[in-house]
């Protein structure tokens, strides 16, 4: 919050339409005057999440997320609340001004990020001109037409061995900088662009920032490596990164599932045929980070990488450590062709997509993969395939899964079932979970004076008069936490001449001592109606059990005290407290 002023919240706030924005990542049904969907924060099968467009919250009645605009999309695409805030304001349109914000990445790296922009553009007029026309055209031969070449921004590095280094010397960088980019090197005292006769592909970190370039040949050159990529940098860390990924990610989370290849000219490939969600390796193994960045998703992955050896090996390595992560994993394998690149080319969408369709689970997968190099009809291949997958079983924590696949072994090879139970409780014992149900929010049961009391402060959130109405006619709270509450709504209400329920869960963001309380209390009236002589039916309630209870402790310190004349003091106020309850 220390870069962005309230003020400037707020007008994001009120021009972020809240059902648009949520509707953009899930789709959103009318129901009455609000919005229904399946909620994208726990296992939903049915539309649980509320959005309400008069009050710009929404609420999930399973699992009890609530929120504002803010808090879905921090929530959603897993940043924190102030990269939330840029996000929709880029939605709906809004620039932040520079100087109420920047991101730590973009203040830390300002004059790299425009290094990499500069000669981004570079190489994309590059490819317009009469020196990008034999580039243009074996790029539109491969199928890559201008759509995807703007898409991905394919551009190109000239013949010539320094026009990118004189272009960004005159603007004023500095050797160094440009060197630790990877973007000249230098041999016998002469300095030279990294990329020269190539196409060029930009490669961007998980915001969308240009982090580094991957550049193809596309002449008959001999002795040449058909790819040259950035070395690592300040910017550039290849396992930090995944191709695409800030392209992917929100398709990714509509359609509850990414697929995952090897190089990016698949994912380009795919891209290009309507299957936006897709994100590349570059390589074949994924890194911790990788992992990272598909587990903030929450969605299914589906691995696809290269049809040889070395990618079946990968598929198995990398689904290994999916499955470790808690990630559903599938399996897609092409036949055929060597990536899913030529496939598309030879073989056209559909054929791709129909892969798709019928993708293996990884276990599966697996299951099959041991069968490899075995002859199932002889006693002691068998015997080492069964060995195999019971080992591979007791890792894996789905009791359904267990019991299905010792059942299909017992069937299929006619092996006793308790022999097979038998062997696999013999192997290293795991805990076994049963399968995730959606998530119920235990109700407890609240006495009257905390449904009174929630549901003023409630009814505060929503206007001024509401909260004259609290200061009128009750003033204070004895429990210390719907005080401070309390007191932080008079304070915003003062502080913006205004207030509304979204505003305010914007505020508290930032307040840890209250906010899990504030969404509790908003997810449970948010569909209560708002008026003056229900919060005074309140504000009665809620008086009469303060007054009560200050009787109570009042006629305990009268019983304690050996002091006459503070006894009397204690009877008096006593007394007038049980005729204001009258």
């Amino acid at each position: 919050m220390a870069f962005v002023s309230n003020e400037e919240i707020n007008d994001i706030r009120a021009k972020a339409d809240i059902v648009s924005i949520i509707g953009s990542y899930i789709p959103l049904t009318q129901r009455g005057k609000n919005f229904i969907g399946v909620c994208p924060f726990h296992d939903d099968h049915s539309p649980s999440m509320s959005v309400s467009s008069e009050k710009q919250i929404y609420k999930c009645f399973a699992c009890g997320a609530t929120g504002n605009v803010f808090t879905f999309v921090s929530e959603f695409e897993n940043v924190p609340f102030i990269e939330a805030v840029s996000i929709v304001a880029n939605k709906c349109g809004v620039t932040l001004s520079e100087s109420t914000y920047k991101s730590n990445v973009s203040n830390t790296f300002k004059e790299e990020h425009e290094i990499m922009a500069l000669t981004q553009k570079f190489f994309l007029n590059n490819l317009r001109t009469d020196a990008g026309k034999i580039a243009l055209e074996y790029l539109n031969k491969r199928g890559i037409n201008d759509d995807i070449i703007k898409e991905f921004g394919i551009g190109l590095s000239l013949d010539s061995n320094d026009a990118l280094y004189n272009l960004l010397t005159k603007k004023g960088y500095q050797n160094k900088t440009l060197n630790d980019l990877g973007l000249i090197n230098t041999s016998n005292n002469h300095i030279y662009d990294m990329f020269t006769r190539r196409i060029t592909f930009p490669l961007w970190d998980k915001d969308g920032n240009i982090v580094g370039f991957s550049a193809r040949i596309y002449r008959n050159e001999k002795d040449v490596s058909k790819y040259m990529n950035s070395r690592e940098s300040k910017l550039f860390k290849k396992g930090e990164t995944l191709y695409n990924y800030h392209n992917a990610k929100d398709t990714a989370k509509r359609e509850k599932q990414i697929i995952v290849v090897e190089g990016f000219m698949d994912a380009i490939r795919l891209s290009s045929v309507g299957i936006k969600n897709v994100v590349a390796l570059q390589g074949t193994a994924l890194t911790n980070d990788q992992i990272n960045l598909l587990k903030k998703l929450r969605v299914k992955v589906i691995l696809c990488l290269d049809n040889d050896n070395a990618g079946l090996l990968a598929t198995i390595s990398d689904g290994e450590e999916l499955v470790k992560n808690n990630i559903e994993t599938s399996v897609i394998r092409i036949s055929g062709e060597k990536d899913p690149d030529e496939y598309i080319l030879a073989n056209g969408k559909e054929a791709f997509i129909q892969n798709m369709k019928e993708p293996l689970t990884f276990f599966d997968f697996k299951m099959n993969y041991l069968k490899q190099d075995k002859d199932l009809n002889n006693v002691s291949d068998l015997t080492a395939y069964i060995n195999d997958v019971l080992k591979d079983l007791a890792t894996n924590t789905d009791p359904i899964l267990r019991e299905l696949t010792l059942s299909k072994l017992s069937k299929d090879y006619n092996i006793s079932l308790d022999v097979l139970k038998s062997k696999l409780n013999d192997l290293e014992p795991v805990q076994v979970t049963t399968k995730k149900e959606e998530p119920k929010k235990e109700k407890i049961k609240k006495d009257t004076y905390t449904i009174g009391s929630e549901k003023i402060l409630y009814f505060m959130m929503n206007g001024e008069e509401y909260i004259k109405e609290y200061q009128k006619k009750l003033g204070f709270f004895s429990d210390s936490l719907y005080r401070e509450i309390a007191n932080e709504i008079v304070y915003f209400n003062e502080n913006n001449k205004k207030i509304t329920v979204a505003d305010f869960i914007t505020y508290v963001t930032s307040k840890e001592g209250i906010k899990d309380k504030v969404m509790e209390i908003v997810n449970d009236s948010v569909n209560d109606e708002i008026t003056i002589a229900a919060m005074d039916e309140y504000i009665q309630a809620v008086s009469k059990i303060m007054t009560k209870n200050e009787i109570q402790r009042l006629k305990k310190l009268m019983k304690e005290e050996l002091d006459v004349d503070k006894k009397m003091k204690l009877a008096m106020q006593i007394a007038e407290l049980k005729k204001e309850d009258v």
